[in-house]
């Protein structure tokens, strides 16, 4: 029988952590982490435990991933209005389909706006652990510094 015990906070590896100091060459790595799935900070370790459920701590740096209650409602927030561009994008596309019937434009509209905020769910959270990762110049001070 599986116990939902807390995950034990390992040693934070701070001299693993790899961020350029700022700017657009900080941006460029840290949106290239985030499409690869893989920590913000160290850029190695695989961070998703599976498509849905995040691990809580960096398995190569150590660093927590989720900082505080509701950190990803930011994501939540990317994912929909992600989902919700692509979703427009494919109805004005099929609306302009015209030898196509109007059940089969709605079936895929439909299924287009069911699938999309799921299969972008993981890359919602790592593209908001970027963007805060860049935005918050204390928490990068610090991360730099080796201080969590």
């Amino acid at each position: 029988m599986a116990t939902n015990q807390p995950a034990l906070r390992p040693e934070l590896h701070a001299e693993r952590w790899s961020l350029p100091p700022a700017g657009f060459t900080r941006l460029r790595v840290l949106l290239s982490r985030a499409a690869r799935r893989v920590c913000p900070y160290c850029g190695r370790a695989r961070i998703f435990k599976n498509w849905f459920s995040i691990n809580t701590y960096c398995p190569e740096c150590g660093v927590r991933f989720d900082r505080e209650d509701g950190y990803f409602l930011g994501a939540m927030a990317v994912n929909l209005i992600v989902a919700e561009m692509v979703g427009m994008s494919a109805v004005i596309i099929l609306l302009l389909q015209r030898d196509m019937s109007l059940i089969a434009q709605e079936a895929i509209a439909i299924s287009v706006a069911i699938t999309m905020p799921l299969l972008f769910y993981p890359f919602s959270r790592t593209f908001w652990m970027a963007i805060d990762l860049y935005f918050d110049k204390e928490l990068t001070r610090a991360t730099l510094r080796g201080r969590q």
